[in-house]
């Protein structure tokens, strides 16, 4: 719209300016409307006819960019028309500005150019990120292309602290001096939208009133002109690795399509970065790798303790990413002083020179101790840091440390020999990664340590050798004597398992080791250790006193047995060790030796002349006592193996014996003929003796079975008559708590048979189970003194085991044989009465059928209709009983005559059955189907038999109106072929897939279907036959599918 006067619109122009979609107007000198179009109006939220006469400038200051005063102006200026671009915040976009001057004013035209400009400038982002190598690369392009494409008028990128406490400025773009220092480094908790943005991990975006309401801690620290903020975080790897911040001085609405803008532009950078990100870890691990390996070879063929250290140190610093590390190494002198050694890597020695050496404090005792990693983002705030004087802490001057990486390096021994410590001034440089390189670099150390420590030990034992040459070659002479003894004592203790023998040889080998020494083996009898070997040299006092026995209470032999290990006491006080007769010795010393856990033994030496053991007497002491104790140990071991080597040769007899006995089970062999030959087989392995056997009968013991003679007539006597069930506790107790009774000295008062009994000395009574009930006792009496060993224990336990499983075995068969003949003739009854009365009662049926064919022949005419009604129904009566008769003399001949098993094509008894189910596939229209059948191993006859029941069943229980569709089909499955019969037809419930398969078992009314109710039963007994089986699966109105498996013929499967 126009005003009558406006000289800039003519009335030619005005329709086309009206009907243009780019806003289009015209402005007096005063910058005052004169003619707007609709597209203006729009714009502006105002018609076209209320713009007239506002002002541009003063009316709508947020409608225009900041480039708008400049350009128009010198557009007024310069008296020719300028074109511009620049974000329009009224269009929320960018847009081309035409700005036409005139004597009467401007007029200017506002084209859209958001999509131009946002593809520009994403095709811009991707060229210029192509040509990237590194991180800060792609953060110039980022925030430069960012302020270029978004309009802009300053942007920064922050990212997150190691600690990740704090932001930190990576970039930026248009920020004055001041704003940079103030966020150089910022908490994360400040209140500004790129900490939201970090926390969040979303893009925040606030303007205008809603910057200041929802961020008011950015009032006075943000830049005044700006008006609105976006906020971007860049997510790489799942971690947040920066924020994008983008000042505008426009209050921005940002709309939908300019946040996924700028969202995509991040994007882009984003993706790069993890690319980046990715190179740089793959070649972080090359590097990695590289450096393990080089390490490894270092200190792998290092052998000089100084310049391995420092080998591992400067590998840790560049392994794990430290600014300085440090290797402390625990070493022992010549004079036993314990020292410290230490190098450096990434600091001069003299950072350190100053200081003392690190203690078991807080924050160092946990690694010199070996108990484990300690990584510390800042231990400056660790609650173990600055507890111990003078310095609670760093001493002043000291490197500064904030991450903190200790690793012990542990041995394979156990011990601690040092530790890796590396540092860093800033926190939380130390990744996980990081420590586990450390600790497998403190692994290789350790290996490496270990070879080095042994190489400088092997050094240091030449150089003391060639010091001591002289001095060795004569106690060479005295160790070639000892080596004689040790070889003589190995050689002689091979030969015997006895303690004392084996006590006398080490006595032996002391003495001629030691010379002026005294030794003695002791064995411990109730609360005295009583000496059994004594040295030839022992005072008479002192053997009078081992012989009787040294209290175990005493201090040194007490003591020696609780600490469970070799005992040296120098300066022997024997008032003080309670040992009056021992006064003679100036030092002692003792090894306690254990079975099973209990003291039995202790090897003593004593020094008439030495107050303090030397060395070499302590190393020769404790070699012959060790040789001692592994003597002792292979003796118990012989002992041990022979005994065991004894039972299970008797264990093997005895289950051989049974083996036999088993074998040669029949189900006519009585209990009693079981237990005699049982009895037979213990006295074989047994000294001469007796076994009977008794059972109870009311108040007596019955003898059931005798082996062995009793070697007196009277007692034979009394066993024949039988034995008073009470008093005879020999076989009473046993039988009635069912564990054995073991007597290795006969109690001849034990049974009230002391007159008989004199010639017996040992007895065991073993009670016999059946089915966990004791049937009886076996007694077991030898002539000759014997104690039950544990071998003979574990004879008699396999003898009583196996006697009764063998008898619960034969009980089993037993009555396994006669339930078997009992169901052999009761179906061989029921299948004589099935055979003969379907045959007795087919003369009757025939009759019948022939005498109602007769009448309905003659009488027809005659009958009335109530009577041709009844004849009609003997006549279907008579047929139904046929059609039973005949089924049942199917089931009979099937449990009868045995058909053989020959290769048959399964698809030959299926077309057998379909040509005698003709007339009802014609009658029911039904439509049956089958694929290629295999060859299966059956009997021809019954598998006709089979398919007529399976499909003359499915056509019988159609659904109503609906033609039966049959399925046959066969597939494989191991050694069996898999058929399926699928019908439509009517279905059942699943609950009565078990039932349909039975004799007679009908799931419908004889009034509904017709039938006998045998046709499954039959197919059944077809399956059992071929050793196959068959079930339903069914689903009511829907169908049913009846499986059933047969033999595959061989080669097939």
């Amino acid at each position: 719209m126009t005003l009558p006067h406006d000289p800039l619109v003519t009335d030619a122009l005005l329709p086309l300016l009206d009907a243009s979609p780019d806003p289009t107007f015209t402005l007096n000198t005063q910058g005052r409307f004169t003619y707007a179009n609709p597209a203006t109006g729009t714009l502006l939220h105002r018609s076209p006819l209320e713009l007239i006469g506002c002002s541009l400038e003063q009316d709508f200051p947020h409608a225009f960019s900041v480039h708008w005063l400049k350009e128009s102006r010198r557009a007024r200026a310069e008296g020719r028309s300028v074109e511009y671009e620049a974000y329009s915040p009224a269009y929320e976009g960018w847009v081309r500005v035409h700005v036409t001057p005139s004597a009467a004013g401007l007029a200017v035209r506002l084209q859209s150019i958001t999509q131009q400009q946002r593809a520009t400038a994403l095709q811009s982002v991707t060229t210029s990120l192509a040509e990237t190598h590194s991180a800060g690369d792609v953060v110039k392009v980022l925030v430069q292309q960012a302020v270029a494409a978004s309009g802009a008028y300053m942007a920064a990128l922050v990212a997150p602290t190691p600690d990740g406490e704090h932001l930190r400025l990576v970039d930026e773009l248009g920020y004055p001096p001041e704003l940079r220092a103030r966020f150089e480094h910022f908490p994360l908790t400040l209140g500004i939208p790129p900490c939201d943005a970090a926390t969040q991990r979303s893009a925040i975006f606030v303007s205008g009133e809603d910057f200041d309401r929802q961020y008011p801690a950015t009032i006075g620290v943000r830049a005044d002109q700006t008006r609105s903020l976006a906020s971007l975080p860049l997510i790489v790897a799942g971690e947040l690795w920066g924020v994008l911040a983008l000042s505008f001085q426009e209050a921005r609405r940002f709309g939908d399509s300019e946040r996924l803008f700028l969202q995509t532009l991040v994007q882009q950078c984003t993706q790069v970065l993890e690319r980046l990100n990715a190179d740089a870890r793959l070649h972080e691990q090359t590097e990695i790798l590289r450096a393990l390996n080089r390490v490894n070879q270092t200190i792998s063929a290092e052998l000089d303790l100084n310049q391995l250290v420092q080998a591992v140190t400067d590998a840790g610093v560049e392994l794990t990413g430290a600014q300085f590390g440090a290797f402390f190494y625990n070493t022992v002198g010549e004079q036993q002083e314990v020292l410290t050694l230490y190098t450096l890597s990434g600091a001069a020695r003299e950072a350190f020179a100053g200081y003392p050496l690190p203690r078991m404090t807080q924050v160092f005792g946990p690694t010199f101790a070996g108990e484990g990693v300690i990584r510390v983002a800042d231990i400056t705030r660790d609650p173990r840091y600055g507890h111990n004087a003078p310095h609670y802490g760093m001493p002043a001057g000291h490197l500064p440390v904030r991450s903190y990486l200790a690793v012990p390096v542990v041995s394979r021994t156990g011990e601690v020999p040092g530790a890796l410590f590396f540092g860093h001034a800033e926190p939380g440089v130390f990744t996980a990664q990081a420590e586990q390189l450390a600790v497998g670099l403190a692994a290789q150390t350790a290996i490496a340590l270990d070879n080095a420590r042994l190489f400088r030990q092997v050094q240091d034992s030449h150089a003391q050798l060639e010091r001591r040459v002289e001095a060795r070659t004569r106690e060479l002479e005295e160790q070639r004597v000892a080596l004689d003894a040790f070889a003589a004592f190995t050689e002689r203790s091979v030969a015997t398992s006895d303690p004392q023998t084996l006590a006398g040889q080490a006595v032996e080998v002391l003495r001629a080791t030691l010379g002026e020494v005294s030794v003695g083996y002791y064995e411990l009898e109730g609360t005295l250790w009583k000496g059994r070997v004594l040295s030839d040299n022992v005072p008479p006092a002192v053997v009078a006193a081992a012989k009787q026995g040294f209290p175990a209470d005493l201090p040194s032999f007490a003591r020696a047995v609780s600490e469970r290990h070799v005992l040296f006491v120098d300066g022997w006080n024997a008032e003080r060790e309670r040992a009056d007769s021992t006064d003679v010795y100036g030092a002692a010393a003792f090894w306690p030796y254990f079975v099973h856990g209990e003291p039995f033994g202790l090897f003593t030496m004593a020094s008439p002349h030495a107050r303090a053991w030397s060395p070499r007497a302590r190393a020769v002491f404790q070699s012959v006592a060790r040789s001692l104790s592994l003597a002792f140990e292979r003796a118990e071991q012989t002992t041990r193996l022979a005994e065991q080597n004894a039972e299970l040769a008797i264990r093997t007899q005895a289950l051989e014996a049974f083996a036999q006995l088993t074998r040669d089970l029949t189900l006519d062999a009585d209990r009693y003929t079981l237990v005699r030959k049982a009895q037979e087989i213990v006295l074989s392995l047994l000294p001469e003796g007796y076994a009977v056997y008794w059972e109870r009968e009311g108040n007596q013991w019955r003898q059931k079975s005798q082996v062995g003679d009793l070697q007196s007539d009277e007692l034979q006597r009394q066993v024949d008559a039988g034995l008073p069930y009470f008093e005879t506790r020999t076989v009473r107790l046993p039988f009635e708590s069912g564990e054995p009774l073991y007597q290795d000295e006969y109690d001849k008062h034990h049974d009230n048979l002391e007159s008989t009994v004199g010639h017996i000395s040992t007895t065991a009574s073993l009670p016999i189970k059946v089915g966990g009930t004791v049937l009886g006792v076996i007694v077991l009496g030898l002539f000759d003194q014997r104690g039950w060993t544990a071998t003979d224990r574990a004879l008699l336990d396999t003898v009583m085991r196996s006697l009764s499983l063998t008898l619960e075995g034969a009980t089993s068969a037993r009555a396994l044989q006669e339930r078997t003949a009992q169901l052999e003739r009761s179906n061989a009854e029921l299948e004589k009465f099935a055979f003969v009365a379907s045959h007795d009662l087919q003369e009757p049926l025939r009759t019948i059928a022939s005498f109602s064919e007769l009448i309905n022949r003659r009488y027809q005419d005659v009958l009335d209709e109530p009577g041709r009604k009844y004849l009609s129904l003997v006549t279907r009566s008579a047929e139904r009983m046929k059609g039973l008769i005949d089924e049942l003399l199917v089931f009979s001949r099937l449990n009868t005559i045995k058909e053989p098993l020959v290769p048959v094509p399964a698809e030959e008894p299926l077309r057998e059955a379909l040509a005698r189910l003709h007339g009802l596939i014609e009658l029911s229209g039904a439509s049956i189907t089958y694929g290629e059948l295999p060859v299966v191993l059956g009997a021809p006859s019954e598998l006709t038999q089979l398919f007529q029941n399976l499909i003359g069943n499915a056509m019988k229980f159609r659904k109503p109106d609906v033609k039966p569709e049959i399925t046959v089909m066969a597939q494989l499955e191991g050694q069996q072929w898999h058929f399926e019969v699928r019908d439509n037809g009517l279905g059942f419930e699943p609950k009565y897939a078990e039932r349909i398969f039975q004799i007679f078992q009908r799931l419908h009314l004889r009034e509904q279907y017709e039938g006998t109710g045998m046709g499954l039963a039959i197919v059944r007994k077809v399956l059992e036959h071929h050793g196959g089986r068959v079930w339903a699966e069914s689903e009511p109105g829907v169908g049913s599918q009846f499986h059933f498996t047969i033999p595959a013929v061989e080669g097939d499967a």
